[in-house]
């Protein structure tokens, strides 16, 4: 019965969705608003019916109910409680229908909070979301059915699915439509999985059988980041919906006001903080679970998600010059329809096998709806937009007046932005599309890239000093970090070439200490220097203009220094959430110089009492030993101490290796971290009392977390502004000073 709740509310979601797409069309047609209103009200529908079938879904999950194929494949009695609960989106179907539930949660969250505001848009708003949503549901209830069955016929058609795995040893006689073959090795199941009965009128499978068990999760997913990075990377690809639909429906509208742009910006600004804590978790996920000591690899599907993460933070660095100065409409259209489009291509190619990665799911039959849904979506998109582009639609107020303003390097860091996201889009399918010509002859071979394409030096400028130094991404990210640290201290429309140079020149200065701290703490690699110059550029340009505004504040109020920046902060939170950001940026980017340029790694073996050493830390092995955990798997534990210099005991470390019944081994790591550095220590081999490790030390790589928490920290500050309430005191007070507008609208 429980099967049949979920694909029961699961249907009736999809039907809603349909509903909302064919009421909203009719009542833009006919200008009728009683049919808008029942579009908005059949999509707040969809809502309830997903999270029915989502709870429905966890609760099988949770009691065992195994003659459900999904089920089968993701729980296991003996699987702890919490991941019961997280295998929801552990395998393809059950996370397509929880992508689902995300689509329709940030639909119905855009329809109650931009309904009256941006009335004259919501009815195409409303069709966009709804279709989009009537798609995924429409793959997660015909191709990918998380409620779908097994079934067997008593004595029936074989339908050839060996099912040794499946039946518990020893238990074979309990199940009596298993029949031996002559060999006595395999067992053939006289069963099929289907969302409804088969023709042969079978009962579902394993309905009774209370010895059974599921497979449970793969042991990958088993991991505190696995149970939180795919919900926000989905809440990241879904939300990118809401400023999609709102930039479509303005196109079909012919309206651009500046009232839908804050809307789009704000939502733009959820999506992209939270896949940028997919991506960080990601990451984290690597570096404690897949054992190689790095946390981003240039994986395809890392990529994948990289990508809209590129064009978005393009995006929303540009919409402030419209915002601002009216400016850039056309960019800014073409930004949003990119980015949806390559969270859409992104989707398409992890779950339909067309990457291969640890990160995405088999083949399914999922290429064709979904290569198609990205056709028709680039299609109309990129079709509205050349239509209204021929009608004027995206003349903007003014034009930019020179080349040294905040316009124009706004404007350069886009187009730096764009030309990273092509070269990691060509890095990441050039397999693929090399492949398909040389299938038409176009070409006799394959490129196949890895992370020397993204990591090594540039061939035709390698001989040129200091830029040859530096890796492709590191120069165009350099590029980046230089006009971060620029575009705060250019005025906007026009700036002199003196004010700008006597703004950047104590930062310039200062930009000396990272290339000299690299020479005194690590090996002087010009790389790195160059790097850490940049960062470090970009670190004391952002936080001397924190200091400007708070010291202004000190002196017109006469507030202890930290109240006044606090308050400063607080007064523009959008501004100042921005500089956080930016702050969070250029940490990881210290992280990532340190943890990668300067990573030493070593392969030991030793007996017990043996020592080796790596940079000023002593590894000794003591013992080693074997475990049965709960969930049946086998764990071999080896106990290693670290000390320091001076012999003193640091810390005890157990990395250890995981032996799965039907699943690969898996290697878990045990790490001692600390602000400046992490050493990391991996089980690899154990024969007798002899045990190989590998040992990585990985300086300033903490840095990479803590920019996260930074950039996530100044999201929230930026997304929960108070601009519309200083614009209502604006129109309360006409005469309010100028400079207190300024301020109160933030940058």
């Amino acid at each position: 019965m429980i099967a049949e709740l979920g694909i029961i509310t699961l249907g009736l979601a999809l039907v809603m969705a349909i509903i909302a797409v064919v009421t909203a069309l009719v009542g833009e047609i006919s200008k009728q608003p009683g049919w808008l209103v029942g579009s908005r009200n059949a999509l707040l529908l969809t809502l309830p019916l997903l999270t029915a079938s989502c709870l429905i879904l966890i609760w099988a999950q949770w009691t065992g109910e195994y003659s459900i194929v999904y089920v089968s494949s993701v729980a296991a009695n003996t699987q702890p409680d919490h991941l019961k609960i997280t295998a929801l989106w552990g395998g393809q179907a059950g996370s397509l229908m929880f992508y689902g539930w995300m689509l329709s949660a940030f639909s119905v969250l855009a329809v109650i909070f931009a309904w009256r505001s941006q009335r004259r848009l919501m009815g195409w708003v409303v069709v966009v979301m709804s279709a989009t949503l009537a798609f995924f549901l429409m793959i997660s209830f015909i191709f990918e059915n998380p409620f779908e069955r097994f079934w067997i016929s008593p004595g029936g058609q074989d339908f050839t699915r060996e099912v040794a795995l499946l039946a518990p040893e020893g238990k074979v006689e309990a199940y009596p439509w298993l029949a031996t073959t002559s060999a006595g090795e395999t067992y053939t199941d006289y069963s099929t999985s289907n969302v409804i009965a088969p023709d042969f009128g079978g009962a579902p499978f394993l309905q009774s059988i209370s010895e059974y068990d599921g497979q449970g999760l793969n042991p990958l997913l088993r991991h505190w980041g696995m149970i939180i990075h795919p919900p926000f990377l989905y809440l990241g690809f879904t939300g990118f919906i809401v400023p999609f639909a709102f930039a479509i429906a303005s196109l079909i509208k012919g309206e651009m006001e500046p009232s839908w742009i804050r809307v789009v910006r704000r939502w733009t600004l959820i999506a992209w903080i939270c896949l940028s804590a997919g991506l960080i978790l990601g990451g984290r996920w690597a570096y404690d679970v897949l054992g190689w000591g790095g946390y981003w690899g240039w994986d395809p599907v890392e990529n994948s998600a990289f990508l809209p993460w590129l064009t978005g933070t393009a995006f929303l660095h540009s919409v402030m010059i419209q915002e601002k100065r009216g400016m850039l409409k056309a960019w800014n259209m073409i930004m949003i329809i990119t980015t949806y489009l390559l969270v859409v291509f992104g989707t398409m190619a992890t779950r339909t096998g067309l990457l291969s990665s640890v990160h995405s799911f088999a083949e399914s039959p999922l290429s064709v709806p979904m290569m198609s849904f990205l056709a028709v979506t680039a299609i109309l998109s990129i079709g509205l937009y050349i239509w209204r582009d021929g009608q004027g639609f995206f003349k903007g107020d003014h034009e930019i007046e020179s080349l040294l303003s905040r316009e124009s390097i706004f404007l350069l860091n886009n187009l730096v932005f764009l030309t990273v996201t092509a070269f990691v889009f060509w890095g990441t399918w050039a397999e693929k599309i090399t492949d398909f010509m040389v299938g038409l002859g176009l070409r006799e071979s394959v490129i196949n890239y890895g992370r020397p394409f993204y990591e090594g030096r540039i061939p035709v400028v390698e001989n040129i000093p200091i830029i040859g130094a530096l890796s492709p991404i590191g120069l165009l990210f350099g590029i980046i970090f230089i006009l971060m640290g620029v575009a705060p201290l250019v005025a906007w429309r026009r700036a002199t070439a003196q004010r700008v140079g006597r703004a950047i020149l104590i930062p310039t200065v200062l930009s000396l200490l990272g290339p000299l701290f690299i020479m005194l703490v690590y090996d002087a690699d010009v790389g790195a220097m160059i790097g850490m110059a940049l960062l470090t550029f970009a670190l004391t340009a952002t936080l001397l203009e924190i200091h400007k505004g708070a010291m202004a504040r000190y002196r017109a109020h006469g507030e202890a220094y930290p109240i006044a920046a606090i308050n400063l902060m607080m007064r523009n939170r959008r501004r100042y959430g921005g500089y956080i950001i930016h702050l969070g940026v250029v940490f990881m980017g210290i992280g990532i110089i340190g943890s990668t340029i300067f990573q030493d790694v070593r392969n030991i073996t030793l007996d017990p009492g043996q020592t080796a050493t790596i940079n000023e830390y002593t590894i000794r092995y003591d013992d080693a030993f074997t475990a049965v955990a709960e969930d049946n798997r086998t764990m071999m534990i080896a106990n290693v101490t670290l000390l320091n210099e001076n012999g003193g005991q640091i810390a005890k470390l157990r990395p250890r290796r995981d032996i799965f019944r039907n699943a690969s081994p898996m290697s878990i790591s045990a790490a001692y971290s600390r602000i400046e550095e992490d050493v990391y220590v991996l089980l690899t081999f154990w024969e007798g009392d002899r045990v190989s490790f590998r040992v990585y030390y990985n300086p300033l790589i903490t840095f990479v977390w803590f920019g996260g928490v930074l950039m996530a920290f100044g999201t929230m500050m930026a997304v929960w502004t108070n601009e519309e309430k200083a614009a209502r005191v604006r129109v309360r007070s006409p005469r309010q000073r100028p400079v207190t507008v300024a301020a109160s609208a933030g940058d």
